[in-house]
């Protein structure tokens, strides 16, 4: 207990974090290890089937406990992480899992008749200067030799180590034997709780983590989804597809048409001399006339008020003036006339079509439209 209290604060922080994971039906997605980098204020994001590896962007990558082997292409692309600057951790795993990136490196996993329960620094220098830490918990029956690589032996016994560690290019390489120290029971230990500490410190501040638990998925590894599959790389569900284009395509264009379109409107569709020939033969028996007559005056007003903005009400007089102060060109008095005749009181059938002649006449000089 004594030698815990020296490690300082942050462990204990990290035990009491693990206790409260146990404790409370805690709802944050993730394992035990991938809550207490979160905690520790990493970014971390689990590789899986869902979540492929993204190199690129992380700066840390941790495999822990690896029971299928990376392929070739997969463990060179980790190697290239390594050396532009990236931090691999790998916690053991199956010896079949992790011999690829062993071999690369130069390392060899020899495995020993009886466990490690407990492994001393070896290193001769504080390698974690903030919390030494003497001894940790591997529980393993393996150590990694070297073949060759100039290697620090972290912890271990002799000239075989449980954690070792060396530079690749700009990265840092981490290998431990052990899957125990990071997995949820072997983080309840206080000494491999300390290591987690002391190795997260070496990682850059808010740093991007890669986590990858039992597998490490790539793009070139992860299966593929087998919903897309049935749909694009079946006859029955590309026809599904198709089916689905063309009623989509039914419920879009359902009442179009094509080709140029049609004209809001028709101007001036019947003339006003065939509107009264219609009117006089329905009308003739009532001698409506005069009802027809004031019904083409009061249009033609109405049409021209709108176009020169005067007001249709006025009397003839006022409403000629009134025109001719709005732009009206009337030289020869041709309108003047056409709405004084318009306000005669009696007239007579071939005297009402010949006012509706002339109007239809000044509407088409004048391009006057229907409102």
């Amino acid at each position: 207990m004594k030698q815990f209290l020296r490690i300082h604060h942050p462990i204990f922080i990290i035990l009491i974090f693990i206790s409260f994971l146990y404790s409370c039906d805690y709802l944050e997605s993730g394992g035990t290890l991938t809550r207490i980098l979160r905690k520790l204020k990493f970014q971390v994001t689990e590789i899986s089937n869902n979540y492929p590896s993204r190199l690129k962007k992380y700066d840390v990558l941790l495999l822990q406990d690896l029971k299928t082997s990376p392929i070739e292409n997969e463990i060179k692309n980790i190697q290239d992480f390594v050396r532009e600057g990236g931090i691999l951790v790998v916690c053991s795993g199956s010896d079949k899992a992790i011999k690829g990136l062993l071999e690369i490196y130069d390392l060899k996993l020899s495995r020993l008749p009886n466990s490690l329960e407990f492994t001393k620094r070896i290193y001769p220098h504080t390698y974690f200067p903030d919390q030494p830490l003497e001894e940790i918990r591997p529980r393993t029956y393996f150590v990694i030799e070297s073949l060759g690589r100039d290697i620090t032996i972290l912890y271990g016994t002799d000239d075989k180590g449980t954690v070792v560690t060396f530079k690749d290019g700009e990265g840092t390489v981490y290998f431990i034997t052990s899957s125990y120290m990071f997995d949820e029971n072997g983080l309840w230990t206080e000494e491999n709780a300390a290591f987690l500490y002391n190795l997260s410190s070496t990682f850059p501040k808010s740093a991007h983590i890669g986590l990858a638990i039992d597998r490490y998925v790539s793009i070139e590894t992860k299966p593929p989804n087998t919903f897309v599959t049935l749909v694009l790389k079946t006859p029955i569900g590309l026809a599904g597809v198709y089916l689905c284009i063309l009623f989509f395509l039914f419920i879009t264009l359902q009442g179009r048409r094509f080709g140029k379109p049609l004209d809001v409107y028709e101007e001036n569709r019947r003339l006003s001399s065939e509107y009264v020939n219609a009117m006089t033969a329905l009308y003739q028996k009532n001698n409506t006339r005069m009802d027809i007559l004031q019904h083409i005056r009061e249009k033609f007003r109405y049409d021209l008020g709108i176009r020169w903005r005067v007001n249709p009400n006025l009397d003839t007089t006022t409403f000629i003036d009134e025109l001719n102060s709005h732009g009206l060109v009337d030289e020869e008095k041709n309108l003047s006339n056409l709405l004084i005749q318009l306000d005669a009181t009696n007239v007579s059938e071939s005297q009402l079509l010949n006012l509706a002649i002339k109007v239809d006449a000044f509407r088409h000089l004048t391009k006057l439209t229907t409102n």
